[in-house]
């Protein structure tokens, strides 16, 4: 129980370190060169922080070691869907700030990424048990 309470803890603060930087404005940009081609590092960053909210928000509610239920998976990814596209669109309201189509779909990968993560991880335990 202590384990779940932690990752309950991690995730708001993920959160709330993700809605700080989302809304913080005239953020600079992240951007590095690599082989003629300019690649984001902020891309990678967004999928990196959403895998953990998601990973770190179905570990709080359904622990890795019982089967994480399909009503928390169907519940869970349209609203990690919805939180990555609405952080993202909102933006064009802060100064300095603006929508970038690519991060978007990089918060959406990385609630993806995080979802399948704890599906994956939580089947590997319990089959082990």
């Amino acid at each position: 129980m202590q384990l779940r309470l932690f990752f309950g803890i991690l995730f708001f603060v993920l959160l709330g370190t993700l809605l700080a930087l989302t809304y913080y404005p005239n953020l600079p940009d992240l951007k590095i060169h690599v082989k003629d081609e300019w690649f984001r590092l902020d891309y990678i960053g967004h999928l990196g922080f959403y895998a953990a909210i998601a990973s770190s928000f179905l570990t709080w509610r359904a622990g890795w070691r019982n089967k994480t239920p399909g009503k928390l998976l169907f519940y869970s990814i349209p609203g990690g869907i919805v939180l990555g596209i609405a952080t993202e669109i909102s933006q064009l309201a802060i100064p300095g700030r603006s929508f970038n189509l690519f991060d978007m779909v990089y918060n959406c990968l990385g609630i993806l990424l995080g979802v399948a993560a704890v599906v994956i991880f939580s089947r590997r335990v319990n089959s082990k048990e």
